[in-house]
């Protein structure tokens, strides 16, 4: 009877391991892929590789929870990462409880490699012998730009970028504002961190326009090669200001709608319709 008892209990732990595994593993790819990897080196954020070995588990809960607010406190280290990383904030999961955070960084744990000296890391990946290693996609930089500012339709006929981004190029339509200008987005989170942002859509906006609306791996490679060049020619373009633009744009349409609105009103009719009518039936007497 002991034995059965234990051989349940084995059973039933095994099976909730291998259950939080998987929690741990599907919110990984879904929430923090887009950003990070496990030791494949940086994108948007740093590596994760080993960080339950850096970090307490509290101070991660409360990282991932809120990253803002950890460094609003006064931590320092939290503030040298958002430094180090050209300050692109790392969204808020509060949606997040504790124990789904627990199951990620158990999976993060269960996937990091043996800690390695700064000198061994690389970024190189050797293909076993006889395995077949996928073909790159190359990225069109013309391609990414009509995409881009919706010359040409997205496959699945998500929003165009430019309707809430904008990007410096003298031949490019300025775009909207509502979003973060992505001029040097090559520079501050690299391109794989472009290409990590538009597969795994990590910001709420980004989210809800293309969740059912996915990019295409090509149409990602082509956006990627776009703003990776409009980096690189940045320097030689005319400083444009899209805000200023809309603004004046706004100010004056509101400054001809009111003198409009004037000249209306001045010839509008000052006595009730039926004076006339009356004033002649009065000299008619």
């Amino acid at each position: 009877m002991k034995i059965r008892f234990s051989f349940v209990l084995v059973l039933l732990s095994t099976v909730i391991t291998t259950s939080a595994q998987n929690n741990g593993e599907a919110n990984f790819k879904q929430i923090c892929a887009a950003c990070h990897t496990i030791g494949k080196g940086r994108l948007v954020g740093p590596d994760l590789a080993n960080v339950d070995q850096k970090h307490p588990e509290d101070w991660l809960i409360k990282f991932v929870k809120s990253s803002q607010s950890v460094i609003k406190s006064g931590d320092k280290y939290a503030d040298s990462i958002f430094k180090a990383y050209n300050q692109v904030p790392m969204p808020d999961r509060p949606d997040l409880n504790d124990e789904q955070i627990k199951e990620i960084i158990a999976y993060i744990k269960t996937n990091s490699p043996a800690l390695l000296t700064t000198a061994a890391v690389t970024d190189t990946v050797t293909a076993a012998p006889g395995s077949t290693v996928a073909p790159t996609i190359t990225g069109d930089v013309m391609r990414g730009q009509n995409l881009f500012v919706g010359n040409i339709r997205l496959a699945n006929n998500g929003p165009t970028c430019n309707s809430c981004h904008n990007v410096n190029k003298n031949d490019v339509l300025s775009g909207g504002v509502l979003a973060k200008d992505l001029t040097q987005s090559a520079s501050r989170i690299t391109v794989n961190g472009i290409k990590g942002v538009l597969a795994g859509l990590p910001f709420p906006a980004m989210k809800e326009a293309y969740s059912i609306k996915t990019l295409t791996e090509q149409e990602i490679n082509d956006l990627a090669a776009f703003l990776k060049h409009v980096d690189e020619v940045a320097a030689t373009q005319q400083t444009g200001n899209a805000g200023n633009i809309m603004l004046l744009g706004g100010t004056g349409g509101i400054v001809c709608l009111l003198i409009l609105y004037s000249l209306f009103w001045y010839r509008r009719k000052k006595q009730e319709v039926n004076h006339s009518i009356y004033e002649r039936q009065i000299k008619s007497y």
